[in-house]
């Protein structure tokens, strides 16, 4: 349920309840903030959040909002943002790399993947005592794909 902070308070006449300043700082509650309450009767508990509405975290924006990672963005400040900035430039080159084809493809993957394959095939009649480590120094790969190729050969 979260971390139990042992403030007592008192409900006021009117039902309310006064949340307090460590709280507040901790939820970043400041004046005006929207929140959510959530009741679970199994507990008899009161649950607070912050609500999150449907504008930018950062201007408050309602217009041209997107999901980011739990938070409402607008595309004007993810703009702003260096970072994302980048981030959206990585995304669309790697999406005219795979227009443009320049990724491998899967086959020219399982022809290295056959030609290691075979050359771990030839090296372990060559040397049967040979262990996993050894055997991958001498393929130039590490032990785990050793074993993968190992595995998936026995698989087949």
């Amino acid at each position: 349920m979260g971390r139990k902070t042992g403030i007592v308070r008192v409900v006021d006449d009117f039902g309310r309840i006064v949340i307090p300043t460590e709280v507040r700082r901790v939820l970043n509650l400041n004046h005006n903030t929207l929140t959510e309450y959530f009741f679970d009767d199994e507990r008899r508990a009161i649950m607070v959040c912050k609500y999150r509405a449907e504008e930018c975290l950062f201007c408050s924006n309602p217009e041209q909002i997107l999901n980011f990672k739990r938070f409402y963005i607008c595309i004007p400040c993810i703009h702003s943002l260096p970072a994302l900035q980048v981030f959206l430039e990585r995304l669309e080159r790697e999406r005219t790399d795979v227009a443009n084809k320049t990724i491998p493809t899967k086959k020219k993957m399982q022809e290295g993947k056959v030609t290691t394959l075979t050359r771990l095939h030839k090296a372990m009649k060559e040397n049967p005592a040979a262990s996993q480590k050894k055997l991958a120094e001498m393929l130039g790969v590490s032990p785990s794909r050793v074993s993968q190729l190992l595995r998936h050969h026995l698989r087949e």
